[in-house]
Order: C-alpha cells, then structure tokens, then sequence
C-alpha cells in the first residue's frame, strides 16, 4: 500500500517566509524558484523547505538517507520502503530515487527538493559495481515534511505533511554525525592560510579560449563551454546576500541551499532547463549575452546588438539542436519540436535569448530520465557531449563544482521543474567562490568571452558586498559646478524647447532673460556672435559653421541614436560608449579637420565630433539632443560639464 501523507495548508505571510530564508544559514534546505523570465515560456513559482524530513546525500557511489525528524523517521519505518534503504547500496542511484517517490500517493505535495553537482552526468553511466575510487560527492536532496510555495500570482502558502500516526510537528532531530558527513572537496586553488586565488589572472581566460578554438577547428566538436573561478574572502550571511541578489536580479531559476554539511549556495540563474508536466517535457535553452544598458533605450539597444549577433545565434541553434538529441529518444516520434526561437530575456544586468523545445513523454519515461539525459548540459559542456567533456577537463584548471549542475524538483505526481545552476556563490570556509563561463563555437573572440565571464559575476560580488553596487538606471548627474540660472536663447523654429526647459529646470537652474550662459537653440539661431554659450543639435552646427567649420546638409536624421564616449581632453573619467537622441539637419563633413582653439570632448563610434568646446569664447557645440528621451544619463552630464565651462568666472574648468 502506497503512504499517503495529508497535506494541511495555510496563507503565509512574507515576514514569515523571509524567516525561513534566513534559517537556512543555520540548517539544511533549500529554496528553489522561478522568479522572473518571459510570459508564457516560464512558470512562476518557488518552493521553500527548511527542516528536511528526510536528507539524501548523492554520491557516485551510493545514495545515503538520513531521518532529520519524527516524521522521517516515521516514513522510513512505512511497509511501502520496508528494504528500501538497504536496497540503496546496491540499486542504481536514480531508480532509488523513482522507487521513493512510487512509494507514496501521486502527490503534488510530495517531493525531492535539491541540487546536483555538474558531474550529476556520471548518475547516467551508474551501476552497481564494486568501487576502488574514492567516491564522489554529487548532490543533496530533501523530502520536506513542511514547505512553503508561491503560486504564479505570488500568494504564499505554507503546507504541513502528516502521517497517521506519527508526530506531525517533525521537530528535527540532532544533526546528522559528523562520520555521515561527506568531507568537502578541496580546491587545490583555496588554502585557509592563503588569500584565494582565481583560476587565471587578467587575460589568462581569453588565452584559455584562444586553446580552445584549436580543439573546435581540429576535431569533430561543435562548440564547446569552458568555465573559469574567481575566488574572495567573505564572512557574508548567504540568506543576506541571495536576499539582496533576488531583489536586484530575479532569474528564471533563483536557488538557495544549505547543504547540512558545511556548505551553502546561491544564485541566479537564465536557465530552466526542463519543465514536465502532464507527460510533456518542455527545455528552454538560453544562450547569447549582452550587458543591458540603462533605461528602456538601453535595453532596447543590448537586444538589438545580441539579435544581430550571429555567432550567438549560432550557438543557440546548436544548444537547442543537441537538447533535441537528448530528449528525442524519451519523446513520442514526431512530438518534439521549437515553439519559440530567440525569444527576448532581460535581466538585472544582461539580456539574453532562449528558445523552448516541446514534446510529448513516451509511456513508461519520467521525469528522472529527462533529468539524466540533459545532466550536463550541452549549454554547459558541448556539443557532442562526451568530446566536450574531455576537453573541458584537459583545459580547465579547477573542478566545476555546482557550476553547470541542477536545481531539481521532482513531485510524486510527475512534475518536475529542472534548473541550471548558473550565476551562483557557493560558501565554504570563509571563501566565496564565483564560477563563469560561455559557450564558444570556432568563430568565438577570445576577448569578448573574457569580458563576458567578468559580467555574468558581478551580480554575485554586489550581492556578497564584495563590489559597490552601481545603479545603471539612476543619472551620473552633471561633476562640475554648475551656473544658478541659464537664458535659453530659442529662434522658434526649434523642435523641442519645452523638453530643454524642463531638462535644465530638472538640474536646479532657474532660466532668466539676462544669465550666462546662454543655451542656444534653433535651426536658424537669431545670433551666432556671441560667447559663454551652449549650443545644442543644428544650432551648434550653425555656430561651427560660422566659426569654419565644414558643414554639409544632409537628409534630415531625427531620432536617431548616437553612440558617444568621451575623448582624453574631456574633463570627466571615460566610462565608455553611452547612446544619446541625435536630430540633425545638417553635419560636419567627415575627416575634415577641427580649425585652431577648438578641443574635442565627445566623439561618437565612427571618431566624428559630437561636443566640441573652445577656450577663448567659452563656447560649447554639443552634438546631440540631451533632453531626448533616448539619451543615457551620460548625456546629461556631458551638457551639465559644458554649461560650467561656459559660465563666466575663474572656477570655469
């Protein structure tokens, strides 16, 4: 007879949820959610369990339960796992685990909540042998006796499993003896008496990569991931710090895990692997990254340059190709096939692409064995996988760890929710350990994979307070010191003057008939003879014309975005290539040369000028249009600089 668990469920309340996060720096669980991702690809939810019934240590070599409460003592002691426990040492791994959940009522509540190890790919090739080697640890799983669930609408519930019979409170027990504990794998990189070390210095990636695409040109490998640590100390709380990342970066798959033996994790992570529900089987692949760019226009722009990006898209057909391989087999014929192609992801920090594969479960297949054909994921190793897997252990230089591995949910009704760990921490001894990487294909850039790598952590550092948050979204604000009160000078015909007003009133100047300087503005401007002067779009054109400059009409250009950095002669530190609103009607000739007493202090992509200042009439020709909607906060502080160099006085810079 099946045991059967009754499910006593409450409303939970987010003050008593978040409490339970934080017990996890102090106990064994976990807390698995869907967090964020794309409307109708990903289903948001979280599971939350604290105080495991039941804790079962993967190992290569065995699986090793321990009762944590009344209640998992209780459940061990059921006819219906009469022998399984001592079955475990001799059955394959995953088939010990399908036999627990089949031993109870096809319950939703009834469940295995953990995380594997990358190499959770070796449960695939597992028999019942006599081993020689030492084992290896794998993962963790729990059966939970009371967890918490968000449904899609983020209402919590929290469910409290009894068993007739058994002491329903499931107060834990003592923690499991340190004999049972499986030591931690040191990393031959990390010693307790020396600062940690990354895997590579500065660089050191990029040349890894660079090896890399020997292997993907000389053999029959289609790409191929590799993956390097960066290593710091840290004493943070890991509930404080997955707390901080979830409300700065809600991910598709957001995980925290206490391991009960030491060790903590969490993070992030773009990727769901698998969904399975009702027999069908759905992977959503994500591949591609972009740094996302400030505001709408920013996000707007990283999506426009990763869609036209094609060696991305290349490696995400390859991606959702090989997944098709893997789950083929499990799949009814003819049922497996794309439903979305390089569907647009955002994030906190990047954006991303991902497809979604569908189909079918052929009768007598689950949930498990989608689990063990996509362990290892070919996003996360390579295509084909056992090439790839040689190679990334020739090349890299530290075992991946949880890197690459799973968040697993499997439900004694079928379900299950699959995600990648990716963009995560994992704590051990006083070291926070952050592990990145990308898929490379043979057409891959070295330097643009390593600067990849370094984006996709620091999400972690902030959450850990191991780097200053940075608010992409907030203004610089103008450095220099600005006038009280500016003239706006306007010849009518000006597209935008209520705009620039309410910009230069958003900065604290007040606007009056007789202030310097003046911002000038207008396609014809009523005088152009005149100092201690800003002028903006075809005004400033008009001005540098009239200063020698050659300058051409061109088809009128409105809307346009400009992509502009600052040069050496600027007085402001260089941050990079920022975009801003362009209007113009007119343009400097290209390459023709900047007459005497002009410096150039923003060019755009092409090397053109884009703010040109002069010294001696404490005139500024800013290119651009600030006060566009399409304009970085950077645009803005490029205008406040030149407002304060045109001021009259000896504090002008």
């Amino acid at each position: 007879m099946k045991i059967r668990l009754h499910a006593d469920a409450r409303p939970a309340g987010a003050g008593e949820v978040d409490d339970a996060l934080a017990r996890l720096d102090h106990g064994p669980g976990m807390y698995f959610g869907v967090d964020a991702g794309v409307a109708g690809l990903h289903p948001l939810q979280a599971t939350l369990v604290e105080s495991p019934a039941l804790l079962l240590r993967v190992t290569s070599h065995a699986l090793q339960v321990q009762a944590v409460t009344a209640l998992g003592e209780a459940l061990l002691a059921q006819p219906a796992l009469a022998g399984w426990q001592a079955a475990t040492s001799s059955r394959h791994i995953v088939a010990s685990l399908r036999v627990l959940l089949q031993a109870f009522e096809p319950q939703a509540e009834v469940m295995l909540l953990g995380a594997l190890r990358f190499n959770a790919h070796l449960l695939a090739a597992h028999h019942a042998t006599t081993h020689t080697e030492p084992p290896e640890e794998i993962g963790v799983l729990f059966l939970p006796g009371a967890f918490w669930q968000r449904d899609a609408q983020g209402q919590w519930t929290h469910v409290r499993l009894t068993l007739a019979g058994a002491d329903a409170a499931g107060h834990a027990s003592a923690p499991p003896p340190s004999g049972q504990r499986l030591a931690a794998r040191a990393s031959a990189l990390v010693n307790a008496s020396q600062p940690p070390q990354d895997d590579h210095a500065p660089g050191g990636y990029a040349a890894m990569v660079a090896r890399a695409l020997t292997h993907l040109r000389a053999q029959p490998l289609v790409s191929l991931t590799l993956s390097q640590s960066y290593r710091r100390r840290s004493t943070a709380s890991a509930a404080q710090a997955f707390a901080r990342l979830r409300q700065a970066n809600p991910a598709p798959v957001s995980f925290l895990l206490n391991d009960g033996a030491g060790g903590q994790l969490f993070g992030a992570s773009p990727d769901l692997q698998l969904v399975v529900r009702q027999g069908q089987v759905q992977a959503l692949p994500v591949c591609g990254t972009v740094a996302r760019g400030p505001g709408p226009v920013g996000e707007a722009e990283a999506f426009r340059e990763l869609v036209n990006e094609a060696v991305d898209a290349a490696s995400l057909a390859i991606c959702s190709d090989a997944l098709r391989n893997d789950l083929a087999p499990l799949c009814e014929p003819g049922s497996l096939h794309l439903t979305h192609r390089r569907r647009q992801m955002s994030l906190a920090t990047v954006v991303h692409t991902v497809d979604r594969l569908q189909g079918r479960l052929r009768d007598g297949v689950d949930a498990w064995d989608a689990l063990v054909a996509t362990a290892a994921p070919v996003m996360l190793t390579g295509t084909p996988r056992p090439q790839a897997l040689a190679a990334i252990a020739q090349l890299e230089v530290s075992p991946r760890g949880w890197y690459g591995g799973l968040g697993v949910l499997v439900q004694a009704d079928g379900s299950a929710l699959v995600g990648t760990l990716l963009r995560a921490a994992s704590l051990r001894d006083g070291v926070a350990e952050v592990r990145t990487g990308g898929d490379l294909v043979a057409d891959s850039v070295p330097e643009r994979e390593e600067q990849e790598s370094r984006l996709k952590a620091l999400s972690l550092w902030r959450a850990l307070g191991l780097d200053a948050p940075v608010d992409s979204t907030s203004a610089p604000g103008p450095s220099a010191r600005l006038p009280s009160a500016v003239r706006l000078d306007d010849s009518g015909d000006d597209p935008f003057p209520a705009a620039v007003r309410d910009l230069l009133r958003g900065l604290g100047l007040q606007i009056t008939d007789t202030a310097q300087p003046c911002v000038l503005l207008g396609r014809q401007p009523p005088s152009l003879a005149r100092t201690h002067t800003v002028a903006l779009g075809d005004a400033a054109l008009a001005l540098l014309a009239q200063a020698g400059f050659e300058v051409d009409p061109i088809t009128p250009e409105h809307g346009r975005l400009v992509h502009c950095r600052a040069t050496a002669q600027a007085p402001w530190a260089d941050p990079g290539l920022f975009v801003a609103g362009g209007y113009a009607s007119r343009a400097l000739r290209p390459g023709a040369a900047v007459p005497p007493g002009w410096t150039v202090w923003l060019e755009d992509a092409q090397a053109s000028p884009r703010l040109l200042v002069h010294a001696g009439q404490r005139l500024a020709c800013l290119l651009l249009r600030p006060e566009s909607l399409l304009s970085d906060p950077r645009a803005v502080q490029a205008l406040g600089y030149a407002l304060a160099f045109c001021t009259p006085g000896p504090d002008a810079p």
